[in-house]
């Protein structure tokens, strides 16, 4: 769920405003991962990004599989369809327009603003009937995240490169915990709590917690391992 925990100030102050934000391919192509790299893979795969894909939607929604996936609304925030997109990442991603959102002056995401008929969306009813869309969304936002942590990792002299393959232990509440830093945990970390705190877990061991309680290692550590590239979901 990408929040207001995005801190939205922090990304406006440092990449412009919204329209900058989003990535296009010849932004992708200027950084180059070396994700075929045996240090940057884990030995044993975990399936495809659809595999990844797969996982995610049944973890967000807590239903299984199907086209509930993509119907289903969070009940308690208002979070949409099988990734749980917030009105901030959809905004991001050009399919909506609001001046007051989750984070930005309302408390939860009640879609009161304008949807701009991005790839046909013109409603919240035709984004939640829209599978297609949807599947195309989380590979447009994979794009994003993956853009802003190399953005803000590249102010500390650091990019995704560096941290890729590395075992890293945390303490999350008291507890100790190892994981591997893979490129599918990343984004499944950064889709949870925002880029800018993916960069915290990273650089200075920050642990963060979304508004359930869900720390971000267990998206870090549960999706991690998945065999997926920059071409992957750069390519859009």
């Amino acid at each position: 769920m990408y929040t207001k925990l995005l801190l939205m100030a922090h990304l406006f102050s440092s990449y412009g405003n919204l329209p900058h934000l989003i990535v296009v391919r010849s932004d992708l192509k200027q950084i180059k991962p070396s994700v075929s790299s045996p240090k940057n893979q884990q030995t044993t795969s975990k399936g495809s990004l659809q595999d990844m894909l797969l996982a995610l939607g049944v973890r967000e929604t807590g239903i299984q599989s199907g086209a509930k996936q993509y119907m289903f609304e969070n009940p308690d925030l208002g979070f949409l369809g099988k990734y749980q997109f917030a009105e901030v990442l959809l905004i991001r991603l050009g399919y909506y327009q609001a001046n007051v959102y989750y984070g930005h002056g309302s408390n939860k995401n009640y879609w009161q603003g304008r949807w701009t008929g991005k790839n046909g969306i013109d409603s919240k009813v035709k984004f939640l009937n829209s599978p297609q869309v949807q599947e195309k969304a989380i590979r447009e936002a994979f794009a994003v995240y993956w853009q802003d942590i190399n953005n803000i990792l590249k102010t500390q002299g650091k990019s995704i490169n560096d941290y890729l393959g590395q075992k890293k232990t945390f303490n999350d509440k008291g507890k100790s915990k190892t994981i591997t830093i893979t490129i599918s945990g990343i984004l499944a970390g950064a889709h949870l709590r925002s880029p800018d705190k993916v960069v915290q877990l990273l650089s200075s061991g920050k642990v963060s917690y979304d508004e359930f309680g869900t720390s971000i290692l267990e998206y870090v550590e549960e999706f991690g391992g998945y065999e997926i590239t920059l071409k992957d979901f750069s390519s859009l």
